[in-house]
C-alpha cells in the first residue's frame, strides 16, 4: 500500500513538474517587449474633454467662452482639467446656479489659469525630487507650482496658502500632458 501511494506522489509530482516547464513561453530574441504606453491618447485635449462625462462642466465652460482653440491647439501645453465635482463646488461656494450664470471674463480666467505654457509630465527627470514646486507660467499669465509627493502624486501650487492634489496625471494627447483635479485651484500667495 505505501508502495502505490509512493509511485502516485512520485507520478503527480513529475507531471506537475512537466505541465510547468510545457507552459513556460519561449521569447525567440533576448529583447525586452515593451507594452504600449496607456497614456497615451492620440487625440486632442479637447476631444478628450468632449468624450468624458466628469468633464461636461468643464466642457460648456470652455463652449460658453468659445475657447475650444485652446484645447486644440497644435502648440503643447499643460491642461489641468477641473472635474465635474471642481464646477459643483465652485458654483455653490460662489453662489452661481449654473455656468452659464458665472460671468464669461471670470469664466476666461479660470480657464487660462489651467493652461499651462510648457509641457509638465511628472515622470520628465526635472521633476524627479519629490516635494520640489518648479514654477511655471499659465495661459493667464500668473504662475502656477507643479510638485509631487515621493509616492508621485501631483501636487499642484505647494508651498502657497492652498495646494491642490491632481487625481489623474500624465496623461499624454497629441498636444501636451494632461492632470485631472477636482477642484478649480488658484494663485495664491506663497507660505514664508
Amino acid at each position: 500500500m505505501k508502495k502505490i501511494k509512493y509511485i502516485v506522489i512520485f507520478f503527480l509530482c513529475g507531471f506537475a513538474t512537466l505541465s510547468l516547464f510545457s507552459s513556460c513561453e519561449i521569447q525567440e530574441n533576448f529583447e525586452y517587449d515593451y507594452a504600449e504606453d496607456n497614456s497615451k491618447l492620440n487625440m486632442s485635449a479637447w476631444t478628450y474633454i468632449q468624450g468624458k462625462d466628469s468633464l461636461s462642466l468643464l466642457k460648456q465652460a470652455i463652449l460658453q467662452c468659445k475657447d475650444e482653440a485652446l484645447y486644440e491647439r497644435k502648440e503643447k501645453a499643460t491642461f489641468i482639467l477641473p472635474t465635474n465635482q471642481a464646477f459643483t463646488a465652485y458654483l455653490k461656494e460662489n453662489k452661481y446656479d449654473n455656468i452659464a450664470a458665472i460671468p464669461v471674463p471670470i469664466l476666461k480666467d479660470i480657464l487660462r489659469y489651467h493652461i499651462v505654457k510648457a509641457v509638465v509630465n511628472f515622470s520628465d527627470p526635472a521633476l524627479a525630487p519629490s516635494n520640489k514646486p518648479i514654477a511655471y507660467t499659465t495661459e493667464k499669465g500668473q504662475t502656477m507650482y507643479l510638485s509631487h509627493t515621493s509616492t508621485y502624486v501631483g501636487l499642484i501650487n505647494e508651498g502657497t496658502n492652498n495646494q491642490w492634489q491632481i487625481r489623474t496625471s500624465n496623461l499624454v494627447p497629441d498636444n501636451g500632458v494632461i492632470h485631472v483635479v477636482d477642484h478649480i485651484v488658484f494663485l495664491s500667495e506663497k507660505t514664508k
